[in-house]
């Protein structure tokens, strides 16, 4: 059976299109990612990190460019004149000068120079402390990747206690108007009630947009674009049972292997070659050339030889002090960057105590708030049923409802801090 034309070209149509629509839908895949895995993928497609990556690739092409100076240079060129017309009066005699052509090739090469091997040395100081802020950036992202992380565990973990009183809250108001229709309760419980289901609505309301933006600010660290779908699979408590926060406390602090301090070290490194560097300046330059020229067309009278050889130096002898004077600034500016790495280790050793006492204390409230929930628990619990039993009023229920949500609040947000400290202190003593 022959299949009419229109209705093939039909098929076919519809076939692609479908394949499109499919095609879209399995495209949305939506990224399931534990934290470990949220970070190796933030690494990976990090903007930030991309461009921390572009400048080591640069600062190693600057190092090549550096010591390519000091390696052979080719030149050629390529000339042609005409004397229109011109003749030259020697001995008696006018002598027509003919037009000239040459082709030159020159070879250098660059015998000695103090100036270019300290600024080999400084183009790899460079090059090691661009890779140094790549690290840096690095462990910058994890660090806000995890915290972006814990926070959508957090406003999530917020909405679900939300829901949950609003569904015990719900029941009570419930019963309430059951109890107002059979003249046991009062209509004032039962408005007291609805206006509790109103505010918690409303709340939940708020966390959702809040939960909104902290995917926003995951999808930017991933670097995703805002229409991917992220499902998060530890949860807090997971995370609190795998964070080793004892093991944080007793590590001890390496101020050396702090990246800051690294960069710090470079700048000494380079503020050291830079007084080599104006001392170097009063070194001689020492060069040789070789010089080849084929000439196309010669001149009446040519004397210039074709192959030349020469060696040549430029030996600095007098510059009124100024060389002198550059290389006390370039000591002067090593002091400063010397004072300032002393200073930087103060203010990290201050700051390590400080990061450790903050977590010690995270600690503390976090059982503390422990406690203070499952109390609250049990006394919103308690009130409810004696509520239900008429020997307690709406308002009695309303401030237990109150106590409760904000002991569960609190505890979510002790965890957080917890889980928040030690991200500063991991930071802190390099911990990748």
């Amino acid at each position: 059976m022959i299949i009419p034309m229109k209705i093939y070209c039909k098929q076919i149509f519809l076939t692609v299109m479908l394949s499109g629509i499919c095609g879209t839908i399995f495209s949305q895949e939506v990224l399931r990612l534990t934290l470990k895995e949220a970070q190796d993928y933030a690494i990976q497609n990090n903007r930030i990190l991309w461009n921390a990556g572009l400048s080591v690739s640069e600062a190693q092409k600057k190092t090549w460019e550096t010591i390519s100076v000091g390696l052979p240079q080719v030149n050629a060129s390529v000339n042609y004149q005409n004397m229109m017309g011109f003749k030259m009066s020697f001995a008696g005699m006018d002598i027509p000068l003919q037009p000239t052509s040459n082709f030159q090739a020159t070879v250098t090469q660059l015998l000695f120079n103090g100036s270019y091997w300290v600024g080999i040395k400084m183009s790899k100081i460079g090059e090691e402390l661009t890779e140094t802020a790549r690290l840096q950036a690095e462990l910058d992202v994890k660090q806000q990747t995890q915290t972006a992380y814990h926070a959508i565990l957090v406003v999530e973990e917020n909405k679900k206690i939300l829901e949950k009183n609003l569904e015990n809250i719900k029941a009570l108001a419930k019963s309430t108007e059951d109890l107002v229709r059979v003249g046991v309760a009062e209509q004032t419980d039962a408005d007291r009630m609805k206006i509790q289901v109103v505010t918690m609505t409303n709340a939940i309301t708020t966390v959702e947009r809040h939960i909104e933006l902290a995917y926003n600010l995951m999808r930017f660290h991933l670097g995703v674009d805002t229409e991917t779908q992220i499902e998060l699979t530890q949860t807090l408590e997971n995370l609190m049972a795998a964070a080793d926060v004892n093991q944080t406390l007793l590590a001890e602090f390496d101020l050396d292997a702090n990246y800051t301090v690294q960069l710090m070290d470079g700048q000494i490194d380079i503020a050291k070659m830079k007084v080599s560097l104006e001392r170097a300046s009063t070194l001689p330059t020492v060069a040789a050339f070789y010089s080849y020229t084929y000439k196309i067309a010669k001149s009446t009278f040519d004397m210039s030889p074709n192959n030349v050889i020469g060696l040549q130096a430029n030996i600095p002898i007098f510059a009124s002090g100024q060389r002198y004077v550059r290389t006390q600034q370039a000591k002067i500016n090593l002091e400063k960057a010397q004072n300032n790495r002393a200073l930087l280790a103060d203010q990290l050793l201050m700051q390590e105590k400080q990061l450790r006492f903050n977590l010690k204390n995270a600690l503390e409230s976090l059982e503390l708030q422990k406690e203070t929930e499952e109390v609250s628990q049990r006394v919103f619990e308690s009130v409810s049923r004696k509520y239900r039993q008429g020997t307690a009023s709406s308002l009695d229920v309303t401030i237990a409802s109150s106590d409760l949500l904000m002991a569960q609040t609190n505890y979510i947000n002790a965890m957080m801090q917890v889980m928040a400290a030690q991200t500063e202190l991991d930071k802190l003593l390099n911990s990748r």
